[in-house]
């Protein structure tokens, strides 16, 4: 028969290491809150980044310091719509900000009806000389306004005459490319930056 100071004595053991036992299952459990709140976050940070861009076209060059985004408002448009597309540009470099120097615009778009095999561009005056300053991860954007170079005597003159008179596009599948030329100054140097990306919609 086991004394009863050793009985009391193994029963107080067995209290303190049940008490111990479930100071570390409350332990875990909060750790494990503390990891789902935390993948909450980021699923939802990812599904806002995903909704930003839900139901456009968007194409992008990466090129180190600087990101070139061409974005349209949707892949198949009306012949009578009005179309919607969007040049960007980004700094991602060490600086707060960046300087750049360009001729009217740092961003271009250039357009090819590929059916009938028709270039639509447009030629800046390369005697102006513009300065923009960029902010470090911030968008700058330009949309695209209808802009092209040509003679009457071409023989297309008739498709650019109705290009430029109607209020979208007429029905065909264009090409679309941005460009990004500029020049920056650095360490008494000019470096000149020239990046595209492209995309392909549809005017029915």
């Amino acid at each position: 028969m086991l004394n009863p100071r050793v009985w009391i004595l193994s029963g107080l053991f067995l209290m303190l290491a049940a008490c111990s036992h479930l100071s570390e299952e409350v332990t875990d459990s909060d750790n494990t809150s503390i990891n789902s709140n935390e993948y909450e976050r980021e699923h939802i940070n990812n599904e806002k980044d995903k909704n930003e861009h839900e139901g456009l076209v968007v194409a992008e060059t990466d090129a180190g310091e600087f990101t070139l985004r061409l974005v349209s408002e949707k892949a198949v448009y009306e012949s009578k719509e009005q179309i919607q597309l969007t040049g960007k540009l980004q700094y991602k470099g060490e600086g707060e900000e960046l300087e750049i120097i360009h001729v009217e615009s740092p961003l271009y778009f250039e357009l090819l009806e590929v059916d009938r095999g028709v270039e639509l561009l447009y030629y800046p005056t390369t005697e102006l000389e513009e300065k923009t300053v960029l902010k470090q991860k911030e968008w700058y954007e330009e949309d695209y306004v209808k802009r092209i170079s040509y003679s009457e005597t071409d023989e297309h003159a008739d498709f650019f005459h109705s290009f430029m008179e109607e209020p979208g596009f007429p029905p065909g599948e264009y090409e679309i490319e941005l460009r990004a030329d500029f020049t920056i100054l650095q360490e008494d140097e000019l470096i000149t930056h020239q990046y595209a990306t492209s995309l392909v919609i549809e005017v029915r």
